[in-house]
């Protein structure tokens, strides 16, 4: 019995002999072993957080946008956009829609009466031929386009037009284009070079501009687009 407890004692003594003459390996094995679960779990954190997410690249069209506009509560509320929103329901620029606005342009409708009632034909149909003397404001990027220009009858600057149309155009003043679209109701005064009075400007939104001799031909193709 007292050999076998000598026995124990040497292995112990034997073991932590050992145990102190490699220390420094030991200690570099632990630590190598601790460093790499740590770095393991910093990685793995890494990735879940950094990992990447997928996104459609999506590009805004200008039909997008125009969707956005005329869904807008404040659309119904002004005179241009009432006009415009109902040009883009109808179709907008399609060669049937705009040969159906032509169709439907009171003919009879002359600028003296717009003139003096411009309430009386708010959504009226309306086409006319003039020359381009004021582009105001204009955007043609490719998104969210449009145009707005104060356009003469006849050549005569008392009869003078506000249009505004949400299409892209390369028109340019004194150009002469035909008009197609809906009259807002609304007009605002307006004065000659001389602050002389050329009474109301009446406001209206356009479906297109064509050029000379395009309606003509627009209304003589059948109901197809």
């Amino acid at each position: 019995m007292a050999k076998q407890t000598r026995f124990q004692q040497n292995a112990n003594t034997d073991f932590f002999i050992w145990l102190g003459s490699n220390m420094v390996p030991i200690a570099l094995l632990l630590v190598l072993i601790v460093g790499g679960a740590i770095f393991f779990l910093i990685k793995n954190t890494s990735t879940v957080k950094e990992a990447p997410t997928t996104t459609l690249n999506v590009k805004r069209t200008d039909k997008d946008v125009l969707h956005h506009r005329y869904a807008r509560a404040d659309c119904d509320e002004n005179a241009y956009c009432r006009q415009l929103k109902r040009i883009y329901v109808e179709g907008g620029a399609s060669k049937e829609a705009i040969r159906q606005n032509l169709l439907a342009a009171d003919k009879s409708l002359t600028f003296q009466q717009l003139q003096e009632d411009p309430a009386k034909y708010e959504g009226t149909p309306w086409a006319f031929e003039g020359k381009i003397v004021d582009i105001v404001a204009q955007e043609k990027r490719g998104m969210d386009d449009y145009i707005v220009a104060d356009i003469i009858i006849g050549g005569d600057p008392a009869k003078q037009l506000s249009v505004r149309g949400d299409f892209r155009s390369d028109v340019a003043e004194n150009d002469i284009v035909h008009v197609v679209g809906y009259l807002t109701g609304r007009s605002h005064p307006r004065f000659g070079p001389n602050r002389e009075g050329y009474g109301r400007c009446p406001d209206m939104s356009a479906r297109t501009f064509l050029k000379p001799g395009e309606a003509n031909d627009l209304l003589a193709r059948t109901g197809t687009n």
